[in-house]
């Protein structure tokens, strides 16, 4: 039976049983979004390379450090805790009618970031094409990986909440790009009160995955304040501005 308001915050989860449980919500018929906020892990991209680890294996595992390898596109990346990530569940067929629509939901997905982090009152948000993700003048904010199989999509975003995440960010060659800015929401004078609570104010953004209706159906979050939490902050951000009055106006 498909339930298509899906929403869950897996506390605790890795990358790897985050992707794990992706898999089988996928296959249940869900629609949605499964948000957590990592322990340190290093996952390595379908174009990763050994000179992308900056330090050694023994060092790694000293710090208790998983190395997880996948087939999502990309090159090397850092996770941990003070981010977020953010597994999508949609079946590409249904959602455009063809299953092969990755770069149109990956861009997607991009675009729904990008107005929530404006949302909360990020300045100067943009997206780059010479290197896919998040960006505003101090670093790179997010980013987006995505892999279809069968229509199905795997892997998803992470985005830099805190300072915590970002000693971690120096231990790889990010995204295959020696010296990578990296900033923060917290950087970018944004506070949150718990990775939760930030993944339900991303959630109506990303309509790619129907986040207005999984707002609405959702036992975990209360639809009646989304907005309640976000007029009082919009102020912050002309871009949210115009993209809030373009919502009331429809």
């Amino acid at each position: 039976m498909r339930t298509t308001g899906f929403f869950a915050f897996g506390a605790g989860y890795s990358y790897e049983k985050a992707l794990r449980v992706q898999g089988v919500l996928n296959a249940e018929g869900n629609t949605g979004l499964l948000a957590i906020e990592p322990p340190e892990t290093i996952s390595l991209g379908n174009h990763s390379s050994p000179q992308d680890l900056l330090v050694s294996q023994a060092f790694l595992r000293k710090r208790g450090i998983q190395i997880f390898s996948t087939d999502r596109p990309g090159k090397t990346s850092y996770h941990g805790p003070g981010q977020l990530l953010g597994f999508p569940i949609a079946n590409l067929t249904e959602v455009y009618g063809d299953g092969r629509a990755v770069k149109r939901f990956a861009e997607e997905l991009l675009l729904g970031l990008a107005h929530a982090v404006a949302v909360l009152g990020v300045r100067s948000v943009e997206a780059r094409s010479d290197s896919p993700g998040l960006w505003t003048t101090r670093g790179k904010l997010a980013s987006v990986g995505i892999t279809v199989k069968d229509g199905y999509v795997f892997h998803g975003f992470s985005l830099n909440v805190t300072e915590e995440c970002v000693p971690g960010h120096s231990l790889v060659e990010n995204c295959g790009q020696p010296d990578l800015p990296i900033t923060t929401l917290e950087a970018e004078g944004i506070r949150v009160d718990s990775p939760r609570d930030l993944a339900t104010k991303i959630l109506p953004y990303l309509s790619v995955i129907q986040g207005e209706e999984v707002m609405k159906t959702s036992r975990s979050v209360s639809y009646d304040t989304k907005f309640a939490h976000l007029v009082s902050q919009v102020s912050r951000s002309q871009m949210a501005v115009e993209h809030y009055l373009g919502r009331q106006e429809n």
